[in-house]
């Protein structure tokens, strides 16, 4: 019996600003975003960068508009989030989002989601989107997100960050930690989130 296969999409893998340009050309200008795809489960979507306008359209010209899924997010920097109104799935009825992530500085995701998605600093809010979308704010540990194991570890990065590491079924399992650093104390130990 043959393990089973999980896909992995590169969607955006920049930092900080978007952009292309010859010298990004082989591994592209969106910023974070990274798809994982199991036959016969709901798609996992590892931050919410620009790379996430790409799957979108990736989906529409498969045909398939209608999106069910989870999106698992690292923190709030911008470069992780600004991709979510571009998904054009969510612009779809029935679609469904899962975005989980760390509550920060005494919002909730969803309460720092409605804080960037409005006017003057963006035109169309999450209530606008015809998709329906869920903010579930994750702890440290482990959970059953959609189809898969998940297991939630805060990393040392300016604000609260998680680290992620996902698996489905008895496959192989899948770590995530795009943006970390040394912790401002010069210890090895894990900052608090």
């Amino acid at each position: 019996m043959g393990v089973a296969c999980v896909n992995i999409g590169f969607y955006g893998v920049r930092g900080s600003t978007p952009c292309a340009s010859d010298a990004n050309r082989r591994y592209g200008g969106n910023t974070a975003c990274v798809v994982l795809e199991q036959p016969g489960c709901e798609p996992i979507i590892l931050d919410l960068g620009t790379g996430l306008r790409l799957y979108g359209e990736d989906l529409i010209a498969a045909g398939r508009p209608a999106f069910r899924g989870h999106a698992l997010v690292t923190h709030m920097h911008w470069d992780h989030v600004q991709g979510l109104p571009f998904f054009k799935p969510l612009l779809t009825d029935g679609s469904r989002l899962d975005v989980w992530g760390p509550a920060a500085d005494g919002l909730s995701l969803r309460a720092a989601f409605d804080r960037f998605m409005v006017p003057p600093f963006f035109p169309v809010t999450i209530a606008d989107l015809p998709a329906d979308i869920g903010f579930h704010d994750l702890q440290e540990g482990s959970s059953r997100i959609g189809d898969a194991d998940v297991v939630t570890m805060a990393v040392p990065h300016i604000g609260a960050t998680f680290g992620y590491r996902v698996q489905f079924g008895d496959g192989p399992s899948v770590a995530y930690l795009p943006d970390h650093q040394q912790p401002t104390d010069d210890s090895s130990a894990v900052a608090p989130g």
